[in-house]
């Protein structure tokens, strides 16, 4: 799970941190009546706030920063982008906007752009882990395994309890070739964080990639105990329990993500087969048919040996 880290509004604010008790009137006041409408959720209208500010003072770089911010947690990660550009105009060394465009350019798919904001930023300020965690993730997404793995080691020595580094190391590892190296990594963030479910579940994957299906199917257990939802979980939990010959614990477990996703067509798939093992062909046909129905031509082809 690559998460590229935000900084949230709280930490990057540039001005004081108090709620408006009257109706704000300066920029400045509807700046930090827009931070504190963000720590509630309210985004739209922190939104709101922060344009207002930028009609009282349009040189106000901290207004586009945050409005940049909480138009990309509302989803506007194109407008956010324009906003932090704004933003380093007027205020060249205003790191955290470069490193929230480069998040901003990360989601847009641009990953080079993304490495290029976070180096300003690590440039900037050399000693912040998150900023060096989050590079990594965009080279990772370039395939520059050798290099993200670089960046999360510097990330891990700047804070050593910083469990996403690790998780992400192990992914960059993993995705290298280096099994051994990425099950070390996801245990470690696992010693940091108990609860990280995605660390659970990359760990499950490297276990199963590397032959150990009992040790997959026991992260994967826990990685579903802290997230019920977690239907990626489910489906390669299941893969394993059919790795191992237990074909109504795969069953079981694709039918979980059908609950929750109707239309999963590989979970069709993969049920039609597990039933078909247990020599259930009605219920196999009725799965591969309903898969087939939704586009999935390997469906169309399990269907012929049964004559369909």
């Amino acid at each position: 799970m690559n998460i590229i880290q935000r900084v949230s509004i709280a930490a990057a604010v540039l001005l004081l941190l108090h709620t408006v008790a009257m109706a704000a009137q300066t920029a400045d006041e509807h700046i930090e009546l827009g931070i504190e409408l963000g720590r509630q959720g309210q985004v739209q209208e922190a939104i709101d706030s922060f344009s207002r500010a930028i009609m009282l003072d349009p040189e106000n770089a901290g207004a586009y920063y945050n409005r940049g911010l909480a138009k990309s947690l509302g989803g506007e990660v194109r407008d956010a982008l324009a906003d932090y550009t704004r933003a380093i105009e007027l205020d060249p060394k205003l790191l955290g906007a470069y490193n929230n465009r480069g998040f901003a350019r990360a989601a847009l798919g641009d990953f080079r752009g993304a490495v290029a904001d976070i180096s300003k930023a690590i440039a900037l300020d050399p000693a912040i882990p998150e900023f060096y965690n989050n590079r990594g993730t965009a080279r990772s997404a370039l395939g520059d395994y050798k290099g993200a793995i670089a960046d999360y080691s510097q990330s891990i020595r700047l804070s050593p309890q910083l469990a996403g580094a690790y998780n992400n190391r192990g992914l960059a590892k993993s995705l290298s070739g280096d099994l051994n190296g990425a099950i070390s990594d996801f245990t470690l963030a696992l010693e940091r964080d108990q609860g990280y479910d995605a660390a659970w579940y990359n760990r499950g994957n490297a276990r199963v990639s590397s032959g150990d299906l009992k040790g997959a199917i026991e992260d994967y257990n826990k990685a579903l105990i802290l997230n019920t939802g977690f239907v990626e979980a489910y489906n390669n939990r299941a893969c394993a329990k059919a790795a191992l010959g237990d074909y109504q614990g795969a069953i079981d477990d694709m039918s979980r993500i059908l609950q929750v996703r109707p239309d999963n067509v590989q979970a069709y798939y993969n049920r039609g087969l597990a039933r078909k093992q247990l020599g259930d062909a009605e219920g196999a046909i009725e799965d591969l048919q309903k898969a087939a129905s939704l586009g999935d031509t390997l469906s169309i082809e399990a269907l012929r040996e049964f004559g369909k």
